[in-house]
């Protein structure tokens, strides 16, 4: 009988258990049941091994937030192997919903590759010229996907030109009024020598900063890390984004292109898809024989360089500062044995480089002349705006010297209280005195010399119209048309010239336009 009394307690547990067992999972396939037939415009997706959220969005073309607020979720990266998510459907699932345009292809290309009818794609994305697309713009297959967008005027004028000024890396450098709100942001979206305005949607690789998100937050919605997005967009500090900024997403796969390129183009392609003021960018072309190929961007000659017995063509782009945000076309001309020309059009970003202040000592006031930084930019135009058809750089460049970066390239700045009339032409790097300033990549050297802003300096050309510049050295190690190669060294580093301390400059020209460095760190280019 104790026995019994001992097991009793033992047996009305399991029975209990057991009880609950079949009530949760009634409960369960009640609750599948309700998910599986929750109405038209919905379906179920099952989480599978190694998917994040901002996966199944892309497979669905839907967004992260629409998946989030659908499923009650409250921390987009926190999902489970086997969850099940509710998940929007179109009313035809085999389109998406838009579509990245491509270098080459045309409104009709793309209407034609997912059985559709041009026209239909016109109305639908507001468009009043087909002609009037460019690569990188995202088209709207569906209604849905158009949200409503808000016009902005394109720019009536020219900004003013300025100079180009030096800044020293241990000058008293502050954000004008002391804070960061007085950075400027990107100016609204210019269409240049384009009347209409394409209506766009934010495209998947570009993802503008709304307030209150952090550099963390954002990768995560995209299943990306920090260190991607660092490595994309050349951010220096990944504490300081601001609402408003352009961020491109790295890595995401493209759609399919349909090309319509006129004979005997066969390829073309441009990288990045959208350029960037301060920047660089590069245009690919492939001919079915043997062409030589003209032709101009942002009102200057592009200089393009033909191999593979006149097949393969490649052109290097600098876009110069303060270029207005906008649409630009690209017109080229071929000759061989057809003569045709070719026009598209390419997006422009505003580099937002955001401005400072910089106070510098009342010795160095003779250089605070604008004609002094006229005639010394005169001096590297002639330079580097000469063309040699020899390629001694690699795909990318190296860094110049041990150090750490403390001044990025493109701020403008105000000296001593005046006018934001200038901008920083490239990157210091904090080299105490004596460091070991070496080759970015192979070359000769066509200047070893004193100049006024940059003191001690040497540049070397790579060919192909890329030059690299290495400023404020103590001496030289070096001499006019030595031939160098990556690594080696130039000199060491000191504070000759304009500056008030021992650092780096190093600049980056590309057809006599200086051009952000760091890019050329990362990115590999034609």
């Amino acid at each position: 009988m104790s026995h019994f009394n001992k097991i009793r307690p033992g047996l009305r547990f399991g029975l209990l258990l057991a009880i609950l067992l079949v009530f949760t999972t009634a409960s369960n396939a009640q609750s599948d049941t309700a998910n599986e037939s929750a109405g038209s415009g919905v379906t179920i997706h099952v989480v599978q091994r190694g998917e994040n959220l901002f996966r199944i969005a892309l497979a669905y073309n839907t967004t992260t937030e629409e998946l989030a607020a659908l499923n009650g979720i409250t921390n987009v990266s926190s999902i489970l192997i086997g969850q099940r998510l509710l998940v929007p459907t179109l009313a035809d699932p085999t389109i998406p919903q838009t579509h990245v345009v491509q270098a080459g292809e045309t409104l009709a290309t793309i209407a034609e590759l997912y059985n559709m009818d041009w026209q239909t794609l016109l109305e639908i994305n507001g468009l009043s010229n087909a002609d009037r697309i460019y690569p990188g713009q995202v088209i709207a297959l569906i209604p849905e996907a158009l949200p409503s967008p808000t016009p902005t005027d394109a720019p009536t004028e020219t900004p003013t030109d300025v100079i180009p000024a030096e800044s020293p890396t241990d000058a008293t450098v502050s954000v004008p009024d002391g804070s960061t709100e007085n950075i400027e942001e990107e100016p609204s979206l210019g269409i240049i020598s384009t009347p209409e305005r394409p209506v766009t949607v934010g495209a998947p690789f570009l993802h503008t900063v709304q307030a209150g998100e952090t550099l963390f937050r954002i990768a995560t919605s995209y299943g990306l890390t920090v260190n991607d997005l660092v490595t994309a967009n050349d951010i220096a500090d990944p504490t300081r984004i601001y609402s408003g900024q352009q961020l491109i997403i790295p890595n995401l796969d493209m759609p399919d292109a349909a090309y319509d390129l006129p004979d005997p183009i066969t390829n073309l392609q441009i990288r990045p898809l959208i350029f960037k003021e301060g920047e660089t960018g590069s245009i690919t072309i492939v001919t079915s024989t043997a062409t030589t190929i003209t032709g101009t961007f942002l009102g200057a000659d592009l200089k393009i360089v033909s191999q593979e017995n006149g097949t393969l063509h490649q052109a290097v782009v600098g876009i110069p500062m303060y270029t207005i945000a906008g649409i630009y076309p690209v017109e080229l001309y071929l000759t061989g044995a057809q003569t045709t020309s070719y026009t598209f059009n390419i997006r422009v970003l505003s580099g937002a480089y955001g401005a400072i202040n910089i106070t510098l000592s009342d010795a160095l006031a003779p250089l605070y002349d604008p004609m002094v930084d006229e005639t010394e930019l005169n001096l590297l135009y002639g330079i580097t705006s000469q063309f040699t058809d020899q390629r001694r750089y690699g795909d990318s460049l190296s860094l110049p010297a041990a150090a750490a970066m403390n001044a990025g390239f493109g701020s403008s700045r105000s000296i001593n209280g005046g006018g934001y009339d200038r901008y920083h032409t490239g990157a210091d790097f904090a080299t105490p005195p004596g460091t070991s300033v070496l080759a970015a990549a192979p070359g000769r050297v066509v200047l070893a010399d004193t100049l006024n802003i940059r003191g001690n300096a040497v540049i070397i050309d790579h060919g192909w119209g890329v030059y690299t510049l290495y400023a404020h050295m103590t001496q030289l190690g070096v001499s006019l048309g030595d031939e160098v190669v990556t690594g080696q060294y130039l000199g060491a580093s000191g504070s000759t010239g304009r500056s008030t301390g021992p650092h780096l400059h190093w600049e980056v020209w590309i057809h006599g336009i200086p051009v952000n460095p760091l890019q050329w760190l990362q990115t590999t280019f034609p």
